[in-house]
């Protein structure tokens, strides 16, 4: 899929698609890489959260008078501190379901005071002296914890008699949500010679950068401003949400800088409790505030991804043409809704539902159910490589059903004529399909494929040959 360069330049138009060259690397490999956990300010301090060892449970009390009270402690922060409560809560980007109504209004709170819905989530913050002494003290928090029944997997969350987690969201949907033609598909599939079925899982995964989420928070009394250093995918993501919803700051009154970042892959695109939280101590204390995560902590408190069960149908005419796909998901946004998980999981993944193929109509439901587990969000693709996932896997079992090469039905359903407007609403402007999918036969030796697999055979091994496309789209929306 290609975007027009529309009303460019020329000298533009020419610098679209060219390779820029890499300015970074020498820095880099030499080790002078500044990184966020790099930074140390005079009279820098250290911070550490006390999380939630549970996935559900209400907090009966709260003593951290002890952590208060130990050697090198600055200051303990639950949600009953006045600099806590006059928060607001982390902020996402709704959508509307599918009749119109707003979707689920959950409040994700910067720290637990009543109630935990997931392992990890945060419950106090101390800051010391040292990260050593933070990280002590944090067990120096006594939490009266009265544990509940959780659940966990979407279909699951959604079955008769499971754990309610939100009053906002009975049966815990939190987002029902469709695009495309469903009486187009139906009729489609009346009048088919052919349907296939099938349902697949998009396990949760864990993002692992080299370099963990870390945050310097500093706070300039004179002028009344904020700075924070966070390891980021973009600064302005963060700031506008962190001083807008959350810290309620005028404008101009909080500067976020990112250097350089050692990975992040969707993850480090978001607004976390802990960058709140340094900021707040720095201005009660008015001191630098580090914040660090340990790895174990990262897998309990950085955003996750994918965890979606999708069930595809594909009605075919006797030719192998493809008439409809309809596309029911099921997406598991965790125990509070993310940043941009309303977007990921309806907008972003339905974008390439067509992939290269001409499908005349389509339809797709998004159901978003909420669980005792970490939330979930963009990660490496954001959706899209789910969606690609169900309708490579659809045609691969089509290709069966009708006892064709699994290259010969995707030839036959490549998309030929252009500009082509999608059963989503996109246009896509251009594109050889064809050709690329015989580049890419000739590449791995296609033709080669059944002598490769003898003679793995005979070697007492299994040989397998997978043919998927990769498609995304490239406009600036």
């Amino acid at each position: 899929m290609t975007a027009s360069a529309g009303g460019a330049t020329p000298a533009l138009a020419a610098a679209i698609g060219q390779a820029l060259p890499r300015i970074e690397d020498a820095r880099l490999l030499r080790g002078l890489g500044r990184y966020t956990d790099d930074i140390g300010l005079p009279g820098q301090a250290y911070g550490a959260v006390l999380r939630s060892p549970h996935a559900h449970a209400d907090i009966g009390a709260i003593d951290a008078g002890p952590a208060r009270r130990a050697a090198g402690v600055l200051c303990v922060l639950t949600a009953a501190d006045d600099d806590i409560a006059s928060l607001g809560t982390i902020p996402f980007n709704p959508i509307d379901n599918r009749d119109g109504t707003p979707m689920a209004r959950i409040p994700r709170p910067v720290l637990a005071g009543a109630r935990v819905r997931h392992v990890g989530e945060p419950v106090a913050f101390v800051v010391a002296e040292s990260a050593a002494a933070a990280r002590d003290a944090c067990e120096l928090v006594a939490v009266d914890w009265q544990p509940l029944a959780a659940v966990v997997g979407a279909a699951r969350a959604i079955a008769p008699g499971a754990v309610q987690l939100w009053p906002q969201a009975p049966g815990n949907l939190v987002l029902d949500w469709e695009i495309g033609d469903a009486a187009a598909v139906r009729a489609a599939f009346a009048g088919a010679a052919h349907i296939v079925e099938l349902t697949v899982a998009n396990n949760r995964v864990a993002a692992a950068p080299l370099e963990p989420r870390a945050a310097v928070a500093v706070w300039d009394a004179g002028t009344a401003r904020f700075t924070l250093h966070v390891s980021s995918q973009g600064p302005l993501k963060l700031a506008r949400p962190l001083a807008d919803g959350v810290l309620r700051l005028p404008q101009g009154a909080l500067r976020v800088l990112t250097g350089d970042v050692g990975g992040a892959f969707g993850m480090k695109n978001f607004l976390f409790h802990e960058y709140v939280l340094a900021l707040v101590a720095a201005r009660r204390l008015h001191r630098p505030v580090k914040w660090t995560a340990e790895r174990g902590e990262s897998f309990v408190s950085d955003l996750q991804g994918r965890d979606r069960a999708m069930t595809g149908r594909m009605a075919f005419d006797g030719d192998g043409r493809i008439l409809a796909l309809d596309v029911d998901v099921l997406a598991d946004f965790g125990a509070y809704v993310s940043q941009f998980m309303p977007f990921v999981a309806t907008r972003a993944a339905t974008a390439i539902q067509s992939m290269c193929y001409d499908i005349p109509a389509l339809y797709t439901r998004v159901r978003g159910v909420v669980t005792n587990t970490l939330p979930i969000d963009a990660y490496r693709g954001a959706g899209r490589p789910e969606t690609a996932f169900l309708v490579e896997r659809l045609l691969d079992e089509a290709a069966q059903r009708l006892a064709l090469a699994p290259a010969q039905l995707r030839r036959r359903n490549h998309i030929r004529s252009f500009p082509h407007r999608t059963g989503t609403g996109f246009v896509i402007d251009g594109g050889d399909f064809g050709r690329h999918l015989a580049l890419a036969l000739k590449a791995a030796d296609a033709a080669g494929f059944e002598r490769r697999r003898a003679a793995a055979r005979a070697r007492g091994m299994l040989a397998g040959l997978g043919l998927a496309g990769v498609f995304d789209r490239c406009d600036a929306a």
